[in-house]
């Protein structure tokens, strides 16, 4: 658990703070279905819907957090309210010292890529309950259970993490 010590760290580093918060809600999901065997019965749905949800809105979020580094960092000028991957991705492409970097978020951005999958579930649960969801409608040809949300969301956490590295070996000044 966080202390009145990390505050500098939650002030500072919203990227790490939100893979944190990733983390725990995996951690409560885990511990839901552990509990109650099933994360669909009726005594763990609330509380797994709302770690499930909570979960993806803090994926998404290091994305918005990375964007918002990425732009001041850069100096890419482009307003806090307006950002999102493809202004990002304009203004990097304007910058001759960005290009291995939008490079990179082209990449994760592509259909069944990091981002694009973290945006579909975002997307998806706006209008419904990924757990309950038929996984093709998440991630168009996916064979994914609602008993295998965790591994998946690890998966995606890792795939993440992975992500997150390569960017700050290739442009140490932004993460």
């Amino acid at each position: 658990m966080l202390t009145s010590d990390d505050l500098p760290f939650l002030e500072s580093d919203r990227i790490i703070f939100k893979i944190y918060a990733c983390e725990e809600h995996l951690k409560n999901l885990k511990y839901i279905q552990s509990k109650h065997g099933d994360l669909l019965a009726k005594s763990a749905r609330i509380n797994a819907e709302l770690e499930t949800d909570s979960f993806i809105s803090q994926l998404y979020g290091i994305f918005d957090s990375m964007f918002l580094k990425i732009n001041y960092k850069l100096q890419l000028g482009i307003p806090a309210d307006k950002l999102d991957i493809y202004r990002v991705l304009t203004g990097l492409s304007a910058e001759t010292k960005g290009v291995e970097l939008a490079h990179e978020l082209d990449q994760v951005n592509r259909r069944g890529n990091l981002y694009w999958i973290i945006i579909q579930l975002r997307i998806y649960s706006l209008e419904g309950s990924v757990l309950s969801a038929n996984p093709s409608l998440l991630i168009p040809g996916s064979r994914l259970n609602y008993n295998e949300v965790i591994p998946f969301f690890e998966h995606l956490l890792r795939q993440l993490r992975i992500f997150l590295k390569n960017i700050r070996q290739n442009e140490p000044v932004l993460l």
